[in-house]
């Protein structure tokens, strides 16, 4: 299965097309209103004319390193930020 990595750039399309792309499959949601979507996805962005932009292909393999690596990078931000003290008093 060929997996697009897309971005929406109208925040207002973005969420409608979140809905209907909800119903293709698999997708998984990354910030700045970047998808990663099954290609036969495409279709139904395409028939809704919401505009996207192409980033990336790939296959299956592609798609679970991209969510891989975004939650690793932020558990390192996680990790670096001191923990604040908590009273014993509360």
């Amino acid at each position: 299965m060929q997996m697009v990595k897309i971005q929406i750039p109208d925040k207002g399309e973005s969420a409608h097309a979140g809905m209907i792309l909800a119903r293709q499959g698999r997708v998984d949601c990354y910030a700045d209103d970047v998808y990663i979507v099954p290609e036969s996805a495409l279709k139904a962005l395409d028939a809704m004319a919401i505009r996207y932009i192409e980033i990336e292909r790939g296959g299956l393999d592609f798609a679970e390193k991209t969510l891989r690596d975004t939650l690793a990078a932020h558990a390192q931000r996680r990790a670096h930020r001191k923990p604040g003290k908590v009273s014993a008093d509360a």
